[in-house]
């Protein structure tokens, strides 16, 4: 080696001793490095981002407000788009949104997201489901009368709370559901077997049950029905002859097969409040041949012989200062507009047998109003009625 290049190799071992130094102490490939790198920079872009938000005024930006979402979906449903649920009931289907059935209905609700359901017909008909999917979608929770029967056992089937409640809130409204009406609806609810809304409509007959007797929808009426509106105190009657004389017409339209219910039916009359000389006459079996049959009956005879004796009691308990607490309620008692003048200041007892009639008379007074259906709404009775 030349003594004259010895200073320049000396500088290269430095400058290699220099790297060698650097590397060793410089770990530029790490990543825990390049990611604080990194983080160093979001932060600082972070901090840009902000303070160009105080700079812009971002608050002070007009743009359109968001429409509320349950409007979006009050639109959908009521444009029907996009239905989720197939309801088939019969030979008709209904494309709906489930989510609408669910928040009413607590049997949609239990079947969660099911995409097909048959109903049965005889408990929600297609008018019915129709009737209450409107009403679902409306803002009003006022009913149809139409179909009105349809929707509230569709409603109880299905177990809708809310329709349910507002079904009661118009049936116990008396001074729309009664007389004629009350028995209107009362045939509106047969197909359903709907016991508790018919027996609570028959029970809202009262001027109109004479009308009705005259009908041939009365003798049409089952015998668990008929002694329903038999029992009932509110029916307006001149006296107790008239129900005795219903029971008759019911009974002698199809003898053969109603022969066996005469006990059970005559057990419905009161006989106690008929006139002494009547129950005479019918223990006798002095009336019209016609009902001849139901007074030879055991049970009829049992009752008016029962009846008179005890009346006889009652008469002479009142004049030793005795007093009968059996006696039987009083109907409502309406006036014959030929005798009624002269009585008003008669005990309702003398009213009513005062106003006692045959069965022949009886049936005069049903053809009278065969012909005029309507004479019942000027029936007066002696005491003020109230419809409950």
């Amino acid at each position: 080696m030349c003594i004259s290049n010895f200073p320049y190799l000396i500088i290269l071992l430095r400058i290699q001793l220099f790297a060698k130094h650097i590397i060793a102490n410089t770990d530029f490939g790490h990543p825990t490095h390049q990611l604080e790198s990194g983080k160093f920079a979001a932060n600082k872009m972070s901090e840009e981002v902000v303070d160009s938000e105080k700079i812009s005024h971002w608050d002070k930006i007009d743009y359109d407000e968001k429409p509320n979402y349950l409007t979006l979906i009050n639109k959908r449903l009521n444009e029907f788009k996009h239905p989720n649920i197939q309801i088939r009931i019969g030979e008709k289907l209904f494309d709906c949104h489930a989510l609408l059935l669910q928040c009413f209905s607590e049997v949609f609700d239990e079947l969660g997201n099911e995409p097909d359901v048959t109903l049965p017909e005889e408990k929600v008909t297609p008018e019915a489901f129709q009737l209450i999917y409107e009403w679902l979608l409306s803002q009003k929770s006022g009913l149809q009368r139409e179909h009105f029967v349809e929707v509230f056992v569709a409603a109880e089937y299905l177990r809708i709370p809310r329709l349910i409640n507002q079904c009661w809130t118009y049936v116990n409204d008396a001074e729309s559901l009664m007389e004629d009406q009350a028995f209107q609806l009362y045939l509106e609810t047969i197909p359903f077997k709907h016991a508790v809304l018919q027996h609570m409509m028959l029970r809202r007959i009262c001027r109109f049950f004479l009308t009705l007797v005259a009908s041939e929808e009365f003798v049409r009426l089952p015998v668990e029905d008929l002694c329903v509106l038999l029992k009932s105190n509110f029916i307006g009657v001149f006296s107790e002859s008239d129900v005795l004389y219903a029971a008759a017409v019911w009974l002698l339209d199809d003898w053969e097969s109603r022969s066996e219910h005469v006990g059970e039916v005559m057990k419905l009359v009161c006989f106690p409040l008929m006139s002494p000389s009547l129950l005479s006459r019918l223990i006798r079996c002095e009336e019209d041949d016609r009902i001849r049959v139901i007074l030879q009956h055991d049970t009829t005879k049992n009752l008016t012989i029962q009846a008179l004796t005890g009346l006889f009691k009652t008469s002479s308990d009142q004049r030793f200062g005795l007093h009968n607490s059996s006696k039987p309620v009083h109907r409502t008692w309406l006036k014959d507009p030929t005798v009624s003048a002269a009585q008003e200041d008669k005990p309702l007892d003398y009213k009513s047998h005062h106003q006692e009639c045959t069965f022949g008379k009886f049936m005069e007074r049903l053809e009278g109003l065969t012909s005029n259906p309507n004479s019942w709404q000027d029936f007066e009775t002696f005491d003020d009625v109230k419809y409950a």
